[in-house]
């Protein structure tokens, strides 16, 4: 059979937001059975999380306390910002522990989070490598290549397809370091004939971006809401929250108001929550990541190790088969052939 990936890629595209999501739980459930094997699983990801919300408690603090003289608002923003340089170096190696904590977990041994620190530490340069790419594609992929004309198109269009290619090399290098602890260049270089070795129940989904937007999409709408208490709240509290008066016009006829007290408190601590959750969602599609291709790449290169009773469990996982238009296309596949 041969499978058109862009063609599985493009029918994931046109998923409804409903139909992605509803994907998307499928796929969190099955990953919680995964978890329930061991829960150390999370450890990592619950250590990513804390770690994100003091990074962005200390900016929101910071800013908080730039406008109304908050105590300490300088150390607010020194550790926000320490952290932010950190933060790659430091999910990557979250990261790398979770993998190797779900290899063990799926071939039936009984890892704890200690040991993965243990296990973690001979693979630390590989793991900062990892991290100096993952920073070196987040300046590429945020430059600003200003101008016009056809060539500034091919150029914003080729950035913007190395960030896609780029995520999914990472999450296959991760447990090619963390499973086989190769170094990043062999573990590209295997990247290359990982495709001949996946077995053909699972050449459909080998390759695919299946959590797409999702992150972004569930997003826009939680700050939507935000926005719109915040503004209410501003305008509500403005007699007991520090706040400034907003000029409105002269003829009030024409405007609700002339002059207007509001409180940017609420709008300040909208914008730290809607932050908070983006994170929580992004932390938490990364985590799903890590756990999915680890599975995925141990089932391509070490069958034989995973445990009998999950084989069958983790080929439907891995599958996505729930997702209709994969299945769609795995008949179409099989009809042509």
């Amino acid at each position: 059979m041969d499978f058109d990936f862009k063609k599985a890629e493009q029918a994931l595209d046109k998923l409804s937001f409903p139909d992605r999501l509803k994907s998307v739980g499928h796929l969190i459930k099955y990953t919680f059975t995964i978890i329930g094997e061991d829960e150390d699983i999370i450890k990592p990801w619950i250590r990513m999380l804390l770690y994100n919300f003091v990074m962005v408690s200390g900016l929101f603090y910071a800013w908080l306390g730039w406008w109304y003289e908050l105590p300490l608002e300088g150390w607010g923003l020194f550790v926000a910002v320490v952290l932010f340089i950190y933060k790659y170096f430091y999910y990557n190696k979250q990261e790398m522990r979770m993998s190797h904590i779900v290899y063990e977990t799926i071939i039936g041994n009984d890892p704890s989070y200690k040991s993965a620190v243990a296990a973690c530490k001979p693979i630390q340069s590989q793991t900062r490598k990892i991290a100096w790419l993952d920073i070196l594609m987040a300046f590429v992929n945020k430059a600003k290549f200003a101008g016009g004309g056809f060539v500034m198109m091919l150029v914003r269009l080729f950035i913007a397809g190395i960030g896609e290619v780029w995520d999914l090399v990472n999450h296959y290098l991760l447990p090619s370091v963390a499973v086989d602890r190769l170094e990043i260049k062999p573990g590209v270089k295997k990247m290359k004939t990982l495709k001949s070795q996946v077995p053909e129940s699972l050449v459909g989904v080998f390759g695919i971006d299946f959590l797409g937007s999702v992150t972004r999409r569930i997003v826009v709408p939680v700050y939507i809401v935000l926005g719109i208490i915040a503004v209410g709240l501003g305008i509500w509290l403005s007699g007991s929250l520090p706040s400034t008066e907003i000029q409105g016009a002269e003829e009030p006829a024409k405007y609700w108001f002339t002059t207007l007290q509001f409180s940017w408190v609420p709008v300040i601590i909208a914008l730290w929550v809607g932050k908070l959750i983006s994170s929580l969602i992004a932390r938490t599609v990364t985590g799903i990541k890590v756990i999915y291709f680890t599975i995925f790449y141990t089932k391509i290169t070490h069958p034989d190790r995973i445990m009998e009773k999950l084989q069958d469990d983790l080929v439907n996982y891995l599958k996505l088969k729930e997702v209709d238009e994969v299945k769609d296309l795995d008949k179409q596949g099989t009809e042509e052939e």
